[in-house]
């Protein structure tokens, strides 16, 4: 049948002639082009409010066919024939909301190794290349408050690869080096979670409003990752697999019947599980009124999020909600926009509204950033907007009608395709939301008065209830935060992994000390180790990358005790990285750049661990030293220390009979951002100007895998060096 072609070309037709309207200001199908004048030959232009437009079709969304099987699998079936296509969507209840705190990033890992950990009958890579033969996909997710896994093929190969997206969601194999694979690009983005600002606002300020303890606020760390093994995947599965937790959706070129005979074939016999409801997540309501910092003084705006808590899509304010949020930032004539950004000039970008979800509370968010030096005049602009809108200037007339049109005229969009409104109707029954939802959210928004406006804005506006969230750097703002209230600051450190730490004890701590004095004395002597102000050393290194190999000339300045600058001359061009005592930057071909603080605070541990630089620091008062147990590299015996310096832990490995460093290993940020093991290894000592005697060659590695080998040209001691060198250029 084509039934379902004949259905969506309304919606088409609508959207089509909406484009027009909106793309070209002209009437999509005017009753006249033109009016003729009774006394003239030729047609007289009307003004633009004379001009006439046809009504749009109605808006009538074909609905699918819902089926629900004997062991509590809901179906959905959707035809259209346009296409050879078809799409499979399922939706899973389970979320991250429901995963022990310990384990922060089980559901999301799970989601992954779901698809990419093949299945009982299929490899990871025989399950890659059948999908690639037929040009057909899978893809597997689990987010805060679902799962889902989707499905795109060819009709002529459907029964071949539903068959296959049946077996991922009913027997995953969860193959461990897939696992290792997604934990490993987990840890990496932890590892840059603090590199983007805004990231950083929007994170932290869900933790100011629900509650950093709070599931949905709850963000994965090292150790978190680094507790979840197999076995926690497979329990997840088990847990929350099964019929009656599904709703499956097929859209696309079938006929319904046969497809709900090939749904029953692949998963009408898959057990039913237990009847027994997941455990409600509670929400703390509770506002948190007050200043809430990130100190970020490698950037030079701030980062400004307002707001407190939200309400749900099924609150009775939820279409004078939305209207409100086009009314304050719709778009270029919305409030925020027209205020903030373009007559107060405050704004690089500005938005908000008062958010809603599903089943839990959205947020209410007014977010902008601007200069440093306008960071208060920002804050007071966004309380302003919010503060007038529910008593001064609430919504007028003409904006609400306004709103009220912008949402309507864009409402076809968002479903003038049958797999959107498919992804639609699943979403309502998986929430528990009427099927016929859409339609009464048009309806909803043609309902709303200029009073449910204004009063969903005193409803849900509540300025002295605001949580005032800014990341940004702690100098140069043009009024204290604690004007707003109390301020806290917000501590982004990102938690190291656990490393073992062998206790000091008092024998160790003297046996380290010894060992740390010969190790100067190899290195030209005690004195000659510490007196030594600057070090300059040029060399080559041959870089491992995934696209080969890559020569690089490096010549590294250190300025003890704390300032650090590396040149290198790479194929494409020249680059530096320089620290200062307080900050650090890039000077590259596009310009120079502040370090994000994760390069930063490596690039900090790893000036402090050339061999003259790790010497020098044996007698600081903060470094914790202790003798272990001798090891061994390639066959030769070492003697082993463990140093502890600002809460990182080096490992340094001695010759015996040198006493030269061998080895340095610690933990590091790797090639992709994760941190991992680091060695390096030291040799080819040699003298070199005023006495000192330095490594002229160095092999690195992380986690067993080689990253670099390099050789040292020269090593000039005490070279002229100004501290200009680690300045910032001024304007940059």
């Amino acid at each position: 049948m084509n039934v379902t072609r004949t259905s969506t070309s309304p919606l088409r037709a609508a959207a089509a002639a909406l484009a027009l309207v909106l793309a070209a200001g002209l009437p999509a199908a005017p009753a006249a082009a033109a009016a003729q004048d009774e006394t003239a030959d030729r047609p007289v232009a009307r003004r633009p409010g004379d001009l006439s437009y046809p009504p749009l079709p109605e808006f009538d969304p074909p609905q699918p066919r819902r089926v629900v099987l004997d062991n509590g699998l809901v179906v959905m079936l959707l035809e259209d024939h346009e296409l050879p296509l078809v799409d499979a969507v399922a939706l899973i209840r389970t979320g991250a909301r429901l995963e022990p705190a310990d384990k922060v990033g089980l559901a999301s890992l799970t989601g992954q190794v779901l698809r990419t950990g093949g299945t009982g009958s299929l490899s990871p890579d025989e399950l890659n290349e059948l999908l690639e033969n037929k040009a057909a996909s899978i893809e597997t997710s689990i987010g805060t408050s679902s799962g889902s896994a989707s499905m795109s093929a060819l009709a002529q190969d459907l029964p071949a690869v539903f068959a296959v997206f049946a077996d991922v969601l009913r027997d995953p194999a969860f193959a461990a080096e897939q696992l290792d694979v997604a934990k490993a690009a987990e840890v990496a983005a932890i590892a840059r979670q603090n590199d983007d600002p805004q990231q950083i606002a929007f994170r932290e300020f869900s933790g100011v409003v629900y509650g950093e303890s709070s599931p949905y606020a709850r963000q994965t760390t090292y150790g978190s990752i680094g507790a979840i093994d197999r076995a926690d995947l497979v329990a997840w599965h088990e847990r929350y697999f099964h019929p009656n937790r599904v709703i499956l959706g097929l859209v696309g070129d079938i006929d319904s019947e046969r497809a709900l005979a090939l749904i029953e074939k692949e998963l009408g016999d898959w057990p039913r599980g237990p009847e027994a409801g997941d455990p409600e997540v509670p929400i703390d309501e509770s506002p948190r009124p007050g200043v809430y910092f990130v100190d970020k003084d490698d950037m030079t705006q701030s980062n400004i999020l307002i707001g407190h808590l939200g309400i749900e899509k099924d609150h009775p304010d939820y279409y004078a909600v939305q209207v409100l949020n086009n009314v304050l930032s719709g778009g270029f004539a919305s409030r925020l926009f027209s205020n903030v950004r373009s007559k107060k000039g405050l704004a690089y970008a500005v938005f908000g509204g008062i958010g809603s979800n599903y089943d839990y509370p959205g947020l209410v968010q007014l977010f902008t950033t601007t200069k440093t030096e306008t960071t208060a005049a920002a804050i007071d602009a966004l309380l302003e907007e919010a503060r007038v809108l529910r008593t001064t200037n609430p919504p007028t007339e003409a904006e609400l009608e306004l709103a009220k049109q912008s949402i309507l005229n864009s409402f076809v969009f968002e479903s003038d395709s049958t797999r959107e409104i498919l992804d639609q109707q699943l979403r309502y029954e998986y929430y528990g939301y009427p099927l016929d939802w859409l339609a009464r959210y048009q309806r909803g928004i043609e309902a709303v008065t200029l009073e449910q406006a204004r009063a969903a804005a005193v409803a849900h506006l509540h300025p002295d209830r605001f949580s005032i969230l800014v990341v940004g750097p702690g100098e140069g703002m043009d009024a204290p935060l604690s004007n707003y209230g109390e301020m806290q600051e917000v501590d982004i450190t990102i938690p190291e992994p656990a490393v073992e730490r062998a206790e000091v004890t008092a024998e160790g701590a003297e046996r380290a000390a010894a060992l740390l004095d010969r190790a100067a004395e190899a290195m030209g002597g005690a004195e000659r180790v510490d007196a030594a102000r600057a070090l300059r050393v040029v060399g080559q290194a041959k870089q491992k990358t995934p696209q080969g190999e890559m020569e690089i000339d490096v010549a590294t300045t250190y300025l003890f005790p704390d300032r650090f600058r590396q040149e290198l001359t790479l194929p494409f061009g020249s680059m530096s990285m320089v620290l200062g005592p307080e900050a650090g930057f890039a000077v590259t071909p596009q310009g120079v750049m502040d370090l994000p603080a994760s390069q930063l605070a490596a690039l900090r541990s790893a000036s402090k661990r050339d061999p003259v630089a790790l010497l020098r620091l044996r007698d600081d008062p903060d470094l914790v030293a202790t003798a272990l147990p001798p090891v061994e590299l390639e066959g030769t015996p070492l003697e082993r220390l463990q140093l502890e310096l600002d809460g990182n832990v080096t490992l340094v490995d001695l010759d015996p009979e040198s006493g030269e460093i061998r080895r340095v290993s610690y933990r590091d940020a790797g090639p992709t951002g994760q941190p991992g093991e680091t060695v390096r290894v030291y040799t080819d000592y040699r003298d070199v100007d005023g006495g000192l005697r330095y490594p002229f060659a160095v092999v690195g590695t992380f986690e067993g895998e080689p990253t670099f080998e390099a050789t040292v040209e020269s090593v000039e001691v005490d070279p002229e060096v100004e501290e200009t060198e680690f300045e910032k250029p001024e304007g940059e």
